[in-house]
């Protein structure tokens, strides 16, 4: 996660909108992927597509990422189960080349929909 950090400007800001929380500074960004890859070791993005314009861009990616791990806002439980999710990242860059600002779009219902069926 120290390298996922390494992509981004010192005073950064993470969002991520299914889960409506915002990280601020390298370090909740370092805290927010250390969770997440508690939780779900394999997690990987499969990009399908991406848009670039001067300063930004935009990716369309397939979220994959077995539950493995405790995750705080899922439970102490994990499943084991693998799941796909469909999303978007936009990513905003600083004149150095690093992200200034990069917001993830997923669909949160569609997760639990999964979680019911599998």
């Amino acid at each position: 996660s120290a390298k996922i950090a390494s992509y981004f400007i010192d005073d950064c800001t993470y969002t991520d909108i299914a889960l409506e929380v915002v990280h601020h500074g390298k370090k909740e960004v370092i805290a927010f992927a250390d969770g997440t890859f508690i939780g779900f070791p394999d997690f990987t993005i499969d990009i399908k597509s991406c848009f670039a314009g001067d300063d930004s861009v935009a990716a369309e990616w397939d979220m994959i990422m077995s539950w493995k791990g405790p995750y705080p806002s899922l439970g102490p439980t994990p499943d084991g189960k693998t799941y796909r999710l469909k999303g978007a990242s936009v990513s905003h860059f600083s004149k150095t080349g690093k992200i200034v600002r990069n917001t993830d779009f997923w669909n949160l219902n569609a997760f639990i929909q999964q979680m019911k069926k599998i």
